[in-house]
């Protein structure tokens, strides 16, 4: 795949983890508060908001794993599929950098590349 191309595949995807983010995002959060689901999760539980995040974030790491050592000879399962497991961890890792910028735990703030058109 050259350069161009794989950009391109990254602005679709991108435009693809957006949307899940909106849907799945307002499901399990609400509109109020982004990350409302680890907070609630991680007072029931006696953990931290991160701590729920890693336990959410790695059931789709490893299930990336899995299917990347499937033997390629048996039936693939019917679930959401590569594609989908992927976009999920690559919008845990959003969250997760949220949950930090929230907190003020970065490093620098984040730079500012939205755009007026």
């Amino acid at each position: 795949m050259n350069r161009t191309a794989f950009l391109r595949q990254v602005e679709l995807e991108n435009e693809a983890e957006l949307e899940i983010l909106r849907t799945k995002g307002a499901a399990y959060s609400g509109e109020e508060d982004a990350f409302a689901n680890f907070k609630r999760n991680a007072e029931k539980l006696g953990l931290t908001k991160y701590q729920v995040w890693m336990v959410y974030a790695f059931k789709h790491i490893d299930a990336i794993q899995l299917a990347i050592k499937q033997d390629p000879s048996r039936p693939r399962e019917k679930s959401e599929g590569m594609t989908g497991r992927i976009r999920d961890a690559i919008n845990y890792c959003k969250l997760l950098k949220g949950m930090l910028e929230e907190d003020g735990r970065l490093e620098q703030p984040p730079e500012q590349v939205l755009t007026s058109d």
